[in-house]
């Protein structure tokens, strides 16, 4: 190696030292910008009693060695400052170690930590501070003359504060197997129900089914909707304050009301017919009012009553002795879903708290007749009931509908026939066998 080549090599030796020197030394120097009461110095951790501020004069403040911040009890008149410290080569806040916890016992052999309780029951949604409580439920049913069913349930409560103010109430209950509940207790459990309430100190937004009761006013009335109610309530003086009711929604069912005597010693099951005389409907679960002699019962097997909501049934216990003298008034809702049915309520209550108070109401329910549900009309049916007018009592209309023959149906064979010798008349005789012109025929209690 020549000596030109060696000087070189020694001088680059010679610039590399002093760099070396400096990375690897714990000596700061460094100014700082003192802006707020709390300054941070560095990321690792300061050595007790190393730190020295250069100032002309005396400072109030004290040092937190490890977490490298200074706090001020006084903020100096300089904003800079030139400081000198050491430090460590690591943070004294964070948590160094070579092994964990969970793997020195799995190493040792220890057995694993058990599942806590709370971990177990860990909610699979997290509503943070609304309380939650409800099931979600997955079952499988099968026959063999069935194919095999997934049926699935939803149970769901919540009530909590929406950020600080504004209170929140929700049921949301969804089967797709609906069981009307039974009519034997005093206080039911609805089923199917989607309620969702909002209510902030003065007023109150509801959504989803909901109940209108009102008994106040001379015309009183009690319906179960599907929609959005408003409620509202201020003062607009010290001694006058106003109630604001609005409702928009869709009628669950149609309201009805049956008047009749008992029959003595008869207890029942007393069956109930609908506004055209229905004889087989479903009662929507809570919506009867039975009174007896203007006096309204209650319902459940030790009070007054039961209803079998499924087959409109109702049955009055020994508490209630019925006899022919007694007037029996029973309102309820049953499904009736022929036609989309609208409802618009709207109440104001202008009341003072001594002397006075108005009320003004306005309630309206309303078929969309060219937006049935259950059935459709043909042209020809129209057609009849148009030229009806108010003659409820001629609105009979043939229902014998063509049908192929088919295993499980019930089919009749139109045959005609003279009756008194004298007047030819088609009757329908029933028809187990495939034969030529059948047909379906619907029935009604006259």
């Amino acid at each position: 190696m020549s000596i030109r080549r060696v000087l070189i090599v020694w001088g680059l030796l010679m610039l590399s030292v002093p760099v070396l020197s400096q990375q690897l030394s714990n000596i700061r120097k460094k100014k700082i910008i003192v802006s707020a009461d709390t300054t941070q110095i560095d990321t690792a951790s300061i050595v007790p009693g190393s730190l020295v501020i250069k100032s002309d004069t005396p400072l109030d403040f004290y040092i937190n060695y490890a977490q490298s911040k200074i706090f001020w009890r006084k903020k100096p008149p300089a904003a800079s400052l030139d400081i000198e410290y050491r430090v460590f080569p690591f943070s004294n806040q964070s948590m160094y170690s070579r092994l964990s916890f969970d793997s020195i016992l799995y190493r040792f052999g220890a057995a694993p930590p058990k599942v806590t309780s709370e971990k177990f029951n860990a909610k699979p949604i997290d509503f943070g501070k609304i309380a939650t409580a409800g099931s979600l439920g997955r079952s499988l049913s099968f026959g063999n003359r069935q194919d095999a069913i997934l049926n699935s349930s939803l149970n769901l409560q919540m009530n909590g504060f929406l950020s600080d103010s504004i209170f929140l109430s929700a049921a949301i209950s969804d089967n797709n197997l609906p069981i009307q509940p039974d009519g034997s207790t005093q206080n039911l459990n609805e089923i199917d129900r989607i309620s969702i309430q909002f209510a902030k100190q003065q007023w109150k937004l509801q959504l989803g089914d909901f109940d209108i009761r009102q008994q106040q006013n001379y015309l009183g009335f009690y319906k179960r909707l599907q929609g959005v109610y408003f409620q509202r309530k201020h003062a607009i003086s010290q001694h006058l304050s106003n109630e604001v009711q609005l409702s928009g929604a869709v009628a669950r069912g149609k309201f009805t009301r049956n008047i009749f005597q008992g029959l003595e010693g008869n207890q029942g099951p007393y069956r109930l017919s609908g506004a055209n005389q229905e004889m087989f409907f479903i009662v929507l679960a809570g919506t009867e009012r039975v009174f007896i002699d203007e006096v309204m019962m209650q319902r459940g097997e030790d009070q007054d009553y039961i209803i079998n909501y499924n087959t409109a049934e109702i049955t009055f216990m020994p508490k209630q002795m019925i006899t022919k003298d007694k007037r029996i008034q029973i309102e309820f809702e049953y499904a009736d879903r022929n036609y989309l049915n609208s409802q618009l309520f709207l109440k104001n209550t202008l009341s003072n708290r001594k002397n006075f108070t108005v009320t003004f109401g306005y309630f309206n329910n309303t078929d969309a007749r060219n937006s049935p549900i259950n059935q459709t009309l043909r042209s020809q049916e129209k057609t009849f009931l148009a030229g009806l007018g108010d003659q409820v009592n001629k609105a009979f209309y043939s229902t014998a509908m063509p049908e192929s023959f088919g295993r499980g149906k019930i089919l009749y064979r139109k045959v005609d026939t003279i009756v008194q010798a004298t007047t030819k008349k088609s009757v329908y005789v029933y028809s187990p066998t495939a034969s030529p012109d059948l047909y379906t025929l619907s029935f009604f209690d006259k």
